[in-house]
């Protein structure tokens, strides 16, 4: 029974990732989700995005490449889709880190999704939180 739960928990999540909308009007982003930890794309603003370490215990890092300066929104879901913590932050050009202390932001330990939301891309990541 937690299986079927923890599955349509992640189908509702991947669903409601897919229906963003931008900040410019009703046009849709364009929606990016891997099961993997790295994801390397060629084709649009990040590149290369990596979630680490993974599971997490204090600090969690986000890095990937950007091709230009814009604003990236970080927010991280718990398994029923809600959020727990969001920040918006700045990206220049070439290769960013950013890092998020679990611990200072009261996150219990369980399964999360981080999503990474820059101008009209979503990356979707599982992470595990401990």
């Amino acid at each position: 029974m937690k299986k079927i739960f923890l599955l349509f928990s992640i189908v509702a999540f991947v669903l409601t990732a897919s229906a963003q909308y931008s900040a410019k009007g009703n046009e849709i982003v364009q929606v990016k989700n891997a099961q993997s930890s790295s994801l390397g794309t060629d084709d649009g603003f990040i590149e290369n995005i990596t979630v680490y370490p993974n599971p997490v215990f204090d600090i969690l890092k986000v890095s990937f490449k950007s091709s230009h300066s814009s604003l990236a929104v970080i927010s991280l879901y718990n398994n029923i889709g809600k959020p727990v913590y969001t920040q918006q932050f700045e990206v220049d050009p070439g290769n960013n880190v950013i890092s998020i202390d679990i611990r200072s932001k009261s996150i219990e330990s369980g399964v999360y999704f981080i999503q990474c939301v820059a101008e009209k891309e979503v990356y979707t990541r599982k992470l595990i939180v401990k």
